[in-house]
């Protein structure tokens, strides 16, 4: 578009509105140089500069207040979940886009209520929120990404794990990444949930069998958290955790490339329809614009991984 063509816009405005103005003053003829009462000069001319500030501001301020009120759900645009074990390479990494996010719909909702309809704990979670703000993120059990560790990197976590005297943890990282141009300040968030592997523990010495390829069967895994964040437990109160099973797969067809390892992961006793695909539940806090509601978790996305 040309310089003339933008001129030429405001100036026809200009002439339209100055017809306007003759047929007016055609209409309602007023004397010239006579002064007008300073009641109607200004408040003719409040009332005018009252009006044009309700047509511009009053749209605004209204989204302002429904957005404030309601809120505004901004779901996740991409899901990825790794696994680590002490700080060695990570075991497991896959990551899902919006097409494997899928909203809840009232019917789930409702589901999910009966489900837990007798735990007063999860119940005064699960009613913070409607069915709107839930997704499930269908996380693929096979690990994206080829498990790349070192000769001597392997042979120093089966000795850890076979003779370490301490701890070694197994943990569970998440994390979300949403489009802030649906709203929110905060790009991407994430959270973890750790696993403490004593010493002796059969899941540590099934992983040592594992990486040194004498055992075929997947090594069980306790304690992952159905929800999170969870209510305070005791290691005593853990019965409403899930158990998960780890299994390193290998392919050795792939000419000049050596043997390919990856690790595959699933909810312990699931059914076989199932068991490729670990669905999390997401609940997502609503943003609430420049007002916002400081609560527990404000703009925390929560995760809750269903059996």
């Amino acid at each position: 578009m040309s310089y003339t063509a933008v001129f030429i816009c405001p100036f026809d405005i200009f002439s339209c509105c100055f017809i306007y103005l003759l047929l007016f003053l055609q209409k309602y003829p007023q004397p010239k140089g006579q002064k007008k009462k300073k009641i109607v000069k200004y408040g003719m001319g409040g009332l005018i500069i009252f009006f044009l500030i309700c047509i511009i501001w009053f749209p605004l301020l209204f989204i302002s207040l429904v957005r404030s009120v309601v809120g505004v759900v901004n779901h996740p645009i991409d899901v990825t979940v790794t696994v680590k074990l002490g700080g060695y390479e990570p075991l497991f990494t896959m990551s899902v886009q919006q097409q494997s996010i899928k909203p809840f719909v009232q019917s789930d909702y409702e589901n999910l209520t009966r489900t837990f309809g007798d735990n007063a704990v999860a119940m005064q979670f699960i009613t913070l929120y409607s069915y709107e703000d839930v997704v499930t993120a269908m996380i693929e059990g096979s690990s994206g990404s080829v498990w790349r560790i070192s000769p001597p990197s392997r042979q120093e976590l089966i000795k850890e794990l076979l003779d370490s005297p301490v701890d070694l943890t197994l943990r569970l990282a998440w994390t979300f990444q949403r489009d802030l141009g649906k709203g929110g300040t905060v790009e991407h968030t994430f959270d973890k949930h750790s696993i403490d592997l004593e010493p002796g523990s059969p899941v540590r010495s099934e992983l040592a069998s594992l990486l040194v390829g004498n055992r075929t069967k997947p090594a069980r895994a306790s304690h992952v958290p159905k929800l999170h964040p969870s209510p305070k437990r005791s290691r005593e109160d853990e019965s409403g955790y899930l158990n998960i099973t780890l299994s390193l797969m290998s392919d050795k067809s792939l000419r000049n490339s050596g043997t390919q390892e990856w690790w595959d992961i699933a909810i312990a006793d699931c059914e076989p329809a199932s068991c490729g695909v670990l669905p999390m539940v997401i609940f997502n806090d609503k943003d609430h614009g420049a007002v916002r509601v400081r609560g527990p978790g404000h703009w925390k996305v929560r995760s809750w991984i269903l059996q």
